[in-house]
């Protein structure tokens, strides 16, 4: 069996890509990828627990369940929000130096 700590490390190094990825990039599109990723790290976190947290409880699944939900409203939201950035702008960098005139 493979200990807690495995699937800790593993969610931990997610969440923290997703942070570097959220961080670092200009890309709305990469910084979205960023944000899926950390959600993904928490999700295995939360089943971890739930499977190694001594009682058995289907809490934890649920609240995995309903994070995914949220994460689906999420990304359409903000995929929908980039199209409108990138009709009004012609891009979807954060922060470039050439603007493009505001239409």
């Amino acid at each position: 069996m493979v200990p807690l700590s495995w699937y800790l490390v593993v969610a931990f190094m997610l969440i923290g890509l997703g942070a570097y990825g959220m961080i670092v990039k200009r890309n709305l599109i990469r910084i979205l990828i960023g944000a899926e990723i950390m959600g993904n790290g928490v999700n295995i976190a939360l089943v971890a627990f739930a499977v190694y947290g001594g009682v058995f409880s289907y809490t934890p699944q649920g609240l995995v369940i309903l994070v995914i939900a949220i994460a689906a409203a999420h990304t359409a939201l903000a995929l929908v929000l980039m199209l409108l950035y990138n009709r009004r702008y012609g891009h979807v960098d954060l922060g470039s130096p050439v603007q493009a005139e505001v239409k």
